[in-house]
């Protein structure tokens, strides 16, 4: 019973540390319940309702990281975070994924620099600050990083597969290489200048690659926002470390 007690007053201690990123979290949260509430009863869309519901939870995480890992996120990178957690429900809920191609990259580069970050500051408690020491973190946080990516990515297919959306945006492509085009082994054959294919009597403008070319996409940007956090952090050697652990 002491402990609990005691560790109630340790997180209402660290809470009141971050009152104004708790009343910033409050706000944040209020604006998706008002949206929940608007797809559940006028926009009659339970799909985004859902989305914007798990994004009421997400929303929680940069702060239960700072309580839960005893460290302290600037407010600068904790603004940041939470709308990078907006930013997937409100690319559905607005439709920004199919307005704005670049918006799918932009989240997946700023997952990439998020992961790698935390992954490197947090290996590095305790670390003397050596080059070899800074070499491995960044390689322990790039693989971290690249690791979530792969999962989402798992994640995305299943989803997919079992409730039949396109997570994994199709795309239509003017040209294939295959060895199964080939009659000989080991040749490849290709198929140029697609302007048209027939599928079920419906004509499309091109071949549909099923997914294949956004999730490697969506990798490769997760990769590029990795490499440029690690190049910052070779580039500080930690002389101005963004997350700072066991402050409290």
């Amino acid at each position: 019973m002491f402990m609990e007690k005691q560790m109630r007053n340790t997180l209402s201690q660290r809470l009141k540390k971050r009152r104004g990123k708790t009343i910033f979290l409050l706000f944040i949260e209020a604006v998706l319940s008002f949206l929940i509430i608007y797809y559940l009863t006028l926009g009659n869309d339970t799909g985004n309702a859902l989305r914007v519901g798990i994004t009421l939870f997400l929303v929680m995480i940069p702060i239960g990281m700072e309580l839960l890992f005893n460290m302290t996120i600037p407010w600068t990178v904790y603004v940041f975070s939470v709308f990078y957690t907006l930013g997937h429900a409100m690319g559905y809920c607005f439709g920004l994924y199919m307005r704005f191609p670049w918006w799918d990259n932009m989240m997946h580069c700023t997952e990439g620099f998020l992961f790698t970050l935390f992954g490197y500051y947090y290996l590095s408690i305790g670390d003397e600050g050596s080059k070899k020491a800074r070499i491995r973190n960044i390689v322990f946080a790039i693989s971290l990083s690249i690791f979530i990516a792969v999962l989402w990515e798992i994640t995305e297919y299943m989803v997919d597969k079992v409730w039949l959306l396109d997570m994994q945006k199709d795309v239509f492509v003017s040209r294939i290489d295959s060895y199964l085009l080939a009659g000989n082994t080991g040749a490849i054959e290709s198929i140029e200048n697609i302007g048209e294919v027939t599928v079920g009597g419906q004509i499309l403008p091109g071949y549909i690659d099923i997914g294949l070319i956004d999730t490697m996409d969506d990798l490769i940007m997760a990769l590029v926002g990795s490499v440029v956090f690690s190049v910052y952090a070779l580039i500080d050697q930690d002389k101005h470390p963004i997350l700072k652990f066991g402050i409290d």
